[in-house]
């Protein structure tokens, strides 16, 4: 991914410096046919080109701002450039009936165009899907609704305001939210889990599911399908355990938790090194954790030495 840090250090919202714990990823687009980052992101770096008519977002008294940006560059390619820092709070969302989701979620907008060239809608898709899933790593994000939205989907969530991006582009190239999500998912090796709801009283298979998903966690409940109050503490547990809502319903977002594996010792070791940055192949640790290459138990071994002879850990 052609990432390049640029902060829109002028602007309101940079200035502001509010910080906030990511919870989730919003996407946008920009709503205006100009594919170029130098309309919203300048002064001229040599690669974005110069905007002449200094109308770009770097400046004060402009009452929004994301963390990314996805577009062209002067030469046509195309780049992500980052423009706040991922945990300081952005000014994209708005608000709703039930709160901003500029309070948690990262935001990134993609550059329009047309939005009838199926080229560059292929180009800054993908470069989308890889943003995404690279944030979704670094702060532990589960890639599926409501942690991944775009910002239609936030005003129907009522936590945006009335906008109906990317939902008006998307389709016109045989995607939605949904494939978008899928494909983030691909990408980092999460399994999207579609269980139903459940609480205490349900019976059958998915209450097996359940259990033996706990189980995996420790517990040890009985695998009869029969959703008790054996079944009910451990949830909650599990849920407080979790930083979720222990209220003894597993919901989706407690079945995206519950398909999460069980970090090693070595896996967490790998995290924090990458976390504490003493190491300058972070690519590789990552994609080594999280299992886009094939790093053998004794390479993994030897990268984890690495990390304690380096940090002293």
């Amino acid at each position: 991914m052609n990432l390049k840090e640029f902060f829109l250090t002028k602007n309101d919202c940079f200035k502001k410096g509010l910080k906030m714990k990511p919870v989730g990823i919003m996407v946008h687009s920009t709503g205006a046919n100009n594919p170029y980052l130098k309309r919203y992101v300048n002064p001229d770096d040599g690669p974005l080109g110069n905007n002449l008519n200094n109308n770009h977002w770097n400046n004060p008294n402009i009452t929004t701002c994301v963390h990314a940006f996805i577009g062209k560059l002067a030469n046509g390619s195309i780049a992500t450039y980052q423009t706040l820092p991922w945990d300081m709070r952005g000014w994209h969302a708005g608000s709703g009936a039930k709160g901003s989701a500029n309070d948690g979620y990262i935001s990134f907008e993609i550059c329009e165009d047309t939005l009838t060239d199926r080229i560059y809608f292929d180009d800054v898709y993908k470069k989308a899907v890889e943003l995404t899933a690279m944030l979704c790593r670094k702060y532990d994000i589960n890639p599926e609704k409501p942690s991944v939205i775009c910002h239609s989907e936030g005003k129907t969530l009522g936590i945006a305001s009335n906008h109906k991006d990317v939902m008006h582009w998307f389709p016109s190239f045989d995607k939605s939210m949904d494939t978008f999500r899928a494909d983030v998912a691909n990408e980092i090796g999460y399994v999207i889990v579609n269980y139903p709801s459940l609480k205490k009283g349900n019976k059958g298979d998915s209450v097996k599911t359940l259990q033996i998903g706990l189980n995996g966690f420790g517990y040890e409940l009985l695998v009869d399908g029969d959703f008790g109050v054996g079944t009910e503490n451990a949830l909650k547990d599990f849920q407080k355990k979790n930083g979720l809502t222990a209220d003894g319903i597993c919901g989706a977002l407690t079945w995206a938790a519950l398909n999460k594996p069980v970090k090693t010792p070595e896996e967490i070791s790998v995290q924090n090194a990458v976390k504490d940055g003493v190491i300058t192949d972070a690519d590789y640790w990552l994609n080594a954790l999280y299992g886009k290459t094939a790093v053998s138990r004794e390479n993994l071994k030897a990268l984890i030495d690495r990390y304690h002879a380096v940090s002293n850990k």
